[in-house]
This record gives C-alpha cells, sequence and structure tokens, in this order.
C-alpha cells in the first residue's frame, strides 16, 4: 500500500477562516476575482493571418456577411473580430468543379460539378437557405445541371434538412434519380435525437444557438462556425445508400470516396474525390476552432480517442490531396498546410484526452481538472485551434464523466441534500436572502460574475419566485455574457439572463422531433420510444398488453405496461387486452398530430381485437404534453 501511495499526488485543500465581516460582505482579500483569460492575445485573427489567408482557396464571388461584425461594448472583441471572416463566399478550390458555398448559414454547402449533374455535400438546415445557395451558385457559375447525389455527413439539424430547396424531390430520390448517401447509424442517432430526447434537446439547442435572443449585439453574434443559422421549412430524405467503413461509387461521372471518421458525431462521415485530388473533412474537424469535444447543449459521450483516430484517417486521405473543405466556414489548398492544419487539430484532440486521464490516474476530480490542462504553446497559438466553439475547459469535464461518470469518490456527494433543501442550507447558512443579494451584487461590482452566478443559484433554487435573486443572478450572466469570446457561453448565459428575469421569448427553436423527420422513421422506430413518455406513477400497477399488427407491411409490434415501464416487443403478445389491425398511415398521423387511432379504426381504417375503449386505458399510462423546461431557474 505504501508503494501505491508514492505514485498518487495529495489534493491541496484550501481553506479560508471566516469571521462576521467576511461572512456577511464580499472581502476581495479571500475571494479574488480571477480575470478572465481569453487564453490568445488578439492579435491572432485568422480571417487576417498571412499564412492563412494565402493558403485560402481562390474566391469565385464574395457577397455581404450576416454576422454581427461591428464592435460593442457588449460583444468580446474576439468574436467580432472571427465574425469578419464570415462574409457570404463562394470559394473554388479546384477550378470550374469543386465550389464551397460559405456563409448563407451555419454549415458550408460543398457542391461537384459532374458531367451531367451536381453533388452536393451538407443542403443545410433549411429549404429557404438552401435555395439561396444554389440561385447565388447558378447566377455565379452559369451552371443549370441537377443534383444528382445528396451527401450527408451526419444527422445534426444544419446538414441535412435543405434538399428540397436545392431542388431536389421525394419522387427523384424513390425512382433512383438522385441518391442519398449517410452513415449506415445516421437514422438510428437521428430517431435518438428526434424522438428519444427531442424535448429535451430543442431546448437546450435553442438556448445555446441563442434562438430565443435573435441576432444583434445583445443576442447571437455568430453561430460559432458559421454566421448564422438559417432556420425555416425542412425537409428530409431518408438515405438510400449507406457508408460503413468506405464507400467507393460514382456519380455524375466523379469517382467518391465517403469512408467513417468519427467527430463531432458518431455517424460522422468524410468524402474524398481522387481524380479531383481534394478531401472534404465533414466534421471531423471542426471548422475554425478548437472542436466542441463535448457539447454544453447535451449529447452522448464524444470519444476522444474515436475522434484523433477518425482524423488519422482523414489524413491519409488529405496528404492525397491538394485542396481541402470541411462542413464549416473556409477551405484551403496547399497540401503541406492543409496536413499540418489537420496534424495539429489532431494532437490538440490526444492532448487533452491523454492529459486529462493522466491527472485522473493522479486524483484529480472533474473540476479540479479545468486549472490542470491547457494546450501547449505551439497549439494554443494555432489559429484554427481558438476555442470559439469548443473549449479544453468544458472537453475535461466530459472525458471525467466518459471514464469515471459522475461520483469523484467523496462519500459527500451520496450524501448531500436533495436539490431544493441544499440551496435553502447555502442560503441559510450565508445569513439569509438579503446577505446573499448583499454578498452578490458586490461580487457583481467587482466583476466578479462566477461567484455572484454560482451564490445567487442558491437563492433562486430556494425561492424560484425570488425576484430580487432573479434579477441579480440574470445581471450576473447577461454581464459574464458579454465578456465571453466563445459562442457557446456567451448563448447559454444571455438565454438564461432572459429566462431569470421574465424576457425570454421562447419561440422558433428547431424541432428535433419536427414532422418532416418523424414521418421518415420506421413504424417500429416511432412505436418503441413511445416508452420513454412513460410516466410511471400511473403504470406501476398496471399489467396491461396491447398488440399493433401493421397491415400494409407485414409488421408486428406490443407493449406489456407493467411496473412503471412499457416493455415494447416486435411481436403481439400472449393474451393481449387489445390488437390492432391497422395501416401504418393511422400511426404516422397519430404521432404528426394528424389523427387519433381510434377515431381511424371507427371511421373503418383498421380493426380491434378486444374492447377498444381499453385504447384509453393504454394511453393514460403516457404523458404526451410538452413540459416547459427552464434551465437557469431550477
Amino acid at each position: 500500500m505504501k508503494e501505491m501511495l508514492k505514485f498518487l499526488i495529495p489534493i491541496l485543500l484550501i481553506g479560508c477562516a471566516q469571521n462576521e465581516n467576511s461572512r456577511n460582505s464580499f472581502d476581495n482579500t479571500i475571494l479574488e476575482h480571477e480575470e478572465i483569460d481569453q487564453n490568445i492575445p488578439l492579435e491572432i485573427e485568422p480571417y487576417a493571418d498571412p499564412e492563412v489567408v494565402k493558403n485560402l482557396a481562390p474566391i469565385r464571388e464574395q457577397f455581404d456577411n450576416l454576422a454581427i461584425t461591428e464592435k460593442s461594448e457588449t460583444i468580446n472583441p474576439r468574436m467580432t473580430s472571427f465574425a469578419q471572416q464570415m462574409a457570404k463566399t463562394i470559394y473554388e478550390p479546384v477550378k470550374d468543379k469543386v465550389f464551397l458555398m460559405a456563409g448563407w448559414q451555419l454549415t458550408s454547402t460543398l457542391i461537384v460539378v459532374g458531367e451531367d449533374g451536381l453533388i452536393v455535400v451538407d443542403p443545410g438546415e433549411s429549404d429557404e437557405a438552401s435555395a439561396r445557395i444554389m440561385s447565388d451558385f447558378r447566377k455565379s457559375t452559369s451552371i443549370e445541371l441537377p443534383v444528382k447525389a445528396v451527401i450527408y455527413s451526419h444527422r445534426h439539424p444544419d446538414h441535412s434538412f435543405g434538399a428540397a430547396g436545392m431542388g431536389v424531390t421525394q419522387e427523384q430520390v424513390d425512382n433512383g434519380e438522385v441518391k442519398i448517401f449517410a452513415h449506415y447509424q445516421f437514422m438510428d442517432y437521428l430517431a435518438n435525437d428526434a424522438s428519444v430526447v427531442g424535448g429535451i434537446l430543442t431546448e437546450r439547442t435553442a438556448y445555446g444557438g441563442a434562438t430565443y435572443l435573435g441576432q444583434n449585439k445583445e443576442g447571437l453574434v455568430h453561430a460559432g462556425l458559421g454566421p448564422t443559422f438559417a432556420g425555416g421549412k425542412i425537409s428530409f430524405y431518408k438515405p438510400t445508400d449507406i457508408v460503413k467503413g468506405q464507400l467507393e461509387t460514382k456519380v455524375a461521372g466523379v469517382k467518391i470516396v465517403m469512408f467513417e471518421a468519427y467527430g463531432d458525431a458518431e455517424d460522422e462521415i468524410d468524402v474524398f474525390f481522387p481524380d479531383l485530388k481534394h478531401v472534404h473533412g465533414s466534421e471531423t474537424t471542426q471548422g475554425e476552432s478548437f472542436p466542441n469535444l463535448y457539447t454544453l447543449r447535451g449529447t452522448k459521450y464524444r470519444d476522444l480517442v474515436k475522434w484523433y483516430k477518425g482524423v488519422d484517417n482523414l489524413l491519409e486521405f488529405a496528404k492525397n490531396s491538394n485542396s481541402f473543405s470541411h462542413s464549416h466556414m473556409r477551405c484551403w489548398v496547399g497540401t503541406d498546410f492543409i496536413v499540418e492544419r489537420i496534424q495539429n487539430y489532431r494532437d490538440a484532440i490526444q492532448y487533452t484526452h491523454d492529459q486529462s486521464i493522466y491527472h485522473m490516474n493522479q486524483g484529480a476530480t472533474r473540476e479540479e481538472l479545468v486549472s490542470l490542462i491547457s494546450l501547449p504553446e505551439q497549439l494554443k497559438k494555432d489559429p484554427w485551434l481558438q476555442e470559439f466553439y469548443g473549449s479544453v475547459e468544458h472537453s475535461v469535464r466530459n472525458v471525467y464523466n466518459g471514464y469515471l461518470g459522475w461520483y469523484s469518490g467523496d462519500a459527500t456527494e451520496l450524501a448531500t441534500p436533495n436539490f431544493h433543501r441544499k440551496a435553502k442550507l447555502y442560503v441559510s447558512a450565508m445569513g439569509g436572502v438579503d446577505n446573499v443579494l448583499k454578498i452578490a451584487n458586490e461580487a457583481i461590482d467587482a466583476k466578479d460574475y462566477g461567484w455572484a452566478m454560482e451564490i445567487l443559484t442558491h437563492a433562486v433554487r430556494a425561492n424560484p419566485d425570488n425576484k430580487d435573486a432573479r434579477n441579480a443572478k440574470a445581471k450576473a450572466m447577461q454581464l459574464w455574457g458579454y465578456e465571453q469570446s466563445n459562442i457557446y457561453y456567451r448563448n447559454f448565459a444571455l438565454s438564461g439572463a432572459k429566462e431569470l428575469d421574465g424576457t425570454l421569448d421562447k419561440s422558433g427553436a428547431f424541432d428535433f422531433a419536427n414532422p418532416v423527420i418523424i414521418q421518415q422513421f420506421s413504424i417500429g422506430t416511432i412505436l418503441e420510444n413511445l416508452r420513454v413518455k412513460i410516466d410511471a406513477t400511473k403504470a406501476t400497477d398496471a399489467d396491461f398488453k396491447i398488440g399493433f399488427n401493421i397491415t400494409d407491411r407485414n409488421e408486428t409490434y406490443g407493449f406489456h405496461v407493467r411496473n412503471g415501464i412499457a416493455a415494447f416487443y416486435e411481436y403481439v403478445p400472449e393474451n393481449a387486452d387489445l390488437i390492432l389491425d391497422i395501416p401504418s398511415n393511422v400511426v404516422y398521423d397519430f404521432v404528426l398530430g394528424k389523427g387519433r387511432v381510434k377515431d381511424a379504426i371507427k371511421n373503418g381504417n383498421g380493426t380491434a381485437k378486444g374492447d377498444l375503449r381499453n385504447l384509453d386505458v393504454f394511453a393514460s399510462y403516457f404523458d404526451f404534453s410538452k413540459a416547459d423546461i427552464n434551465l437557469s431557474s431550477r
């Protein structure tokens, strides 16, 4: 045991003796304000760095900039500096053949010209945005060829939902005139986002993307990886061809190699055009920023080892390429420059992972990792690795969670009072809510916004109706948000501030459960994912079985509601209380809010074996209401 202890680094605990004055006032000798470290001096400006500029792809045409580029006291100057290179631009890395449309939306759309048609990588986030892209592309190039293939690099909202705006129809997809390529697990992960965690993802994405704030000097400046999120009507076509490992094909006379390359999403694919010597890195490299190794909007664990090995896979194609693009922002030319940039990107990911593990094995907790890990200078100063979107700080916390989970090993975390009681105890220990407000306001005056937010959270949590506490926390969050150069930090803070002061207009969010998406899922996927809507308080003592025969697809499914769960089967359970024989359109109409199953059966569109009133019994176990979710005032 003594030998083992030699390898452990003791954790230094810093304690401060409290007297009455330090307890009741903000004492800068004890609670020193930590100046915000933006890490990189302002003179590192990716849009102006001469080494970067000379390796940008040639520009075919440039238009206006949708980002906020004017300086303001409400915007960190690094953020507006970064915004200045987001103008709508048609880059032409391969003359007359490859065009990157950057700046029309969050995603940069790649268009490759073939013999008799176009290949589009990532049509984007809405039909309106993709229609504008295609219109400007055709005007600038005079190319009127139709789209022959669409490649979804992955399933995130800004990549795969604008194909109709580019002229693609469902009929063309169905008859094989247009191919839709995607990762073999694309639909599985999309279903998870849409019908499993769609509710909370919709809300957190709206906060992180500043959807509720609007684009202005007090709200969204840019979207981190592009000038804006161009929301609107969406379209979605289910993939016709899948990529597992590597897929080589030819579309419109153009050779294409699509390959798995883990990155911002588990279902990531990258694209290589061997005859054109061009490689598209999708979000295996994530724009012009340190990558979002964990996204604050919420996601399953992003495996950093898989990610940097995905970059290794991309590197092998980059070594044989003269030009490079990715799904966000500008593209590069020059093999040596491309390889160096991608290799630095890869090394930054491995460094973050390996140093997190190193310190974890020395006993460091999740929060201690934040101050222990910083990129080495040569990576920190790389203009393409600035923390405008991802950050080392919030990534290392997730490495800890990914390997060890939330628990640090201190039993205090197991014995901690429950959520609201703990807040009330903190407020009481600090001398009551009035004293908390006094300390917080002094902290705000001293620009120590993080400390003010910390203690005011307890005051709000202890009494969510306390307007003074809510407004004070809102003020601290807003001022802290104005200081940030990372778009997620800013947007979550400013959205949270408006939630607290009651001015947040919750409209216009991207709906992860949009009917356009849901209607492309299989009946089995739709029914199975109903299980997460079960209201356990109503189903604890239940013993109810139901079966579904999908008559037009020869498919069978069933549920057994018991013990507070809805157990799902791909068969009709024995001794079912009710069996429904219905066509698939009845199920789709139900989940899309277009009609009730009971009404369809009464109108002759299906039959029931058993008492149809049991359908109401089945439905009573579920909660289909839409929750009003608050993130900053809980």
